[in-house]
């Protein structure tokens, strides 16, 4: 099925193929998968052959491991226009790392990952550029595993919260939780009693007002020099941008 001329674009203007000459981007969209899952299906196995990685156009996508014991971790949440596994074609052992399933339904696009490493070959400036991407997106993992490993559950749900805003222009802010409580619970990497706990104790201090999914922030720059200690660098936004404490001053 051919993508649609929105889809083209939001394909097309993604960094891993933005960089590529109109004629490599024809060859890849060609080549590429497109496909339509229902709410939690599943897309992909942990340990299955790594052979494509996937551009979400609508819905999202849950990324998760099982662990020894049986335990689901959820890794990362995938929201329209990102991508995933892309890291995986650089890897001497192809298989997926983790698992990835719909949380509602999704659209995407599946790219050869033997086709995408021929063209990055024949084209080194690209290589650069998708370099820089998947730095970012590195560092983005490793600020996420320092919050985890570093902060007690309340620092985790202010961050979190603080991440969902979208409009930065004004100190109050207002956000609908677009994931389930137990969801959160799990990317954070605590339980949903703690969770709820966690909650409470930001309403008690007068840094939330929530009713069901419904958050309202009276200040944004209370919450963040709270819990980060006057450094919010590694607070991140859902584009990606770190926010700043000294932006909310």
């Amino acid at each position: 099925m051919p993508l649609s001329k929105p889809h083209r674009l939001q394909v097309l203007h993604h960094p891993l193929l933005a960089h590529f000459s109109p004629a490599v981007q024809d060859q890849l969209l060609a080549d590429a998968h497109y496909r339509e899952y229902h709410s939690h299906a599943q897309i992909l196995r942990q340990s299955d052959p790594a052979e494509r990685f996937f551009m979400v156009l609508e819905g999202r996508v849950k990324l998760y491991r099982i662990s020894a014991d049986g335990k689901e971790k959820v890794v990362e949440i995938i929201q329209p226009g990102h991508t995933f596994a892309e890291a995986v074609m650089f890897m001497r052992k192809s298989v997926y790392p983790v698992c990835a399933e719909t949380l509602d339904a999704v659209k995407l696009v599946a790219f050869s990952n033997r086709l995408m490493l021929h063209h990055l070959q024949e084209n080194p400036q690209t290589c650069l550029h998708l370099l820089g991407h998947l730095s970012i997106r590195l560092h983005q993992r490793l600020d996420e595993l320092e919050n985890l490993t570093l902060q007690n559950a309340t620092q985790r749900l202010a961050l979190y919260l603080a991440g969902q805003v979208k409009d930065h222009s004004q100190d109050s802010a207002a956000i609908d939780l677009m994931l389930p409580k137990g969801l959160i619970a799990a990317r954070l990497s605590i339980k949903p009693e703690t969770l709820s706990r966690a909650m409470a104790n930001l309403r008690e201090r007068g840094l939330i007002e929530s009713k069901a999914r419904h958050i309202r922030i009276p200040s944004l720059s209370r919450l963040l020099n709270e819990f980060s200690q006057g450094d919010c660098s590694n607070v991140q936004a859902d584009s990606g941008k770190p926010i700043l404490c000294s932006d909310r001053s």
